[in-house]
């Protein structure tokens, strides 16, 4: 086997971490519009499309993007997360190449979390003055419980945003650094060259996502 000739491999595609500072960026703005300035409802509900559309471009890109972007790469089962967890002291996180498999049922769970909280906000109303695309589509009793759970969803989202800043800075602690390969896409690694992840096209990425948000956007409109 060759190994890599150089140590800093490129293991996340731009379009993965674009994705995930749009999706910081626009959380922030969800709970700014939302809880501090209620007259930017408006743009509330459009960020909260946007973010909906992006969440679809994920999960397609999960199945054609890059390598370590691909759920096959980092899905594991039950027992090979459990096995992971019992021998996590074992495993040094420098070498891994992309998500443990830890970090991918963490990604599953923000997903699927982030999935519930855009699509109830399309249904959600606050009975006077603002309602989500498909608000008047569903009753009162329904539009309610749909309200209840956009809000309290919002609240699990951010107690999930806390795990994750809570895991970053116990691998800080660990000397990994998980936010700068995040920030430039390289990471220091000893790897044949064999295993180092290939990477999609930017232009591939860029048509998914202007396909996925748009269609989101003519079905919300």
């Amino acid at each position: 086997m060759k190994v890599a000739q150089s140590n800093q491999v490129q293991v996340w595609d731009g379009a993965t971490r674009l994705w995930h500072w749009s999706i910081v960026l626009l959380m922030i703005f969800l709970w700014y519009s939302a809880e501090i300035a209620d007259d930017l409802m408006d743009w509330h509900m459009r960020a909260g499309r946007l973010l909906l559309g992006l969440i679809v471009f994920r999960i397609v890109w999960g199945f054609i993007g890059s390598d370590t972007s691909r759920f096959a790469n980092f899905i594991k089962s039950p027992a090979e997360i459990i096995h992971y967890l019992k021998n996590k002291s074992q495993h040094s996180h420098a070498e891994q190449i992309g998500h443990n498999p830890a970090g991918g049922i963490m990604v599953l769970v923000l997903i699927a979390g982030l999935i519930v909280q855009a699509t109830t906000g399309l249904f959600t109303s606050d009975g006077y003055f603002y309602g989500g695309p498909f608000a008047d589509s569903i009753d009162a009793d329904l539009g309610e419980l749909f309200t209840n759970i956009h809000h309290i969803g919002f609240k699990l989202l951010l107690a999930l945003v806390a795990i994750h800043i809570l895991a970053i800075i116990a691998y800080l602690v660990k000397r990994d650094n998980l936010v700068r390969p995040m920030v430039t896409g390289k990471k220091t690694l000893s790897i044949p060259a064999e295993v180092v992840p290939r990477l999609k096209s930017p232009v591939l990425a860029f048509v998914s996502a202007v396909i996925c948000v748009g269609a989101i956007w003519f079905i919300t409109t």
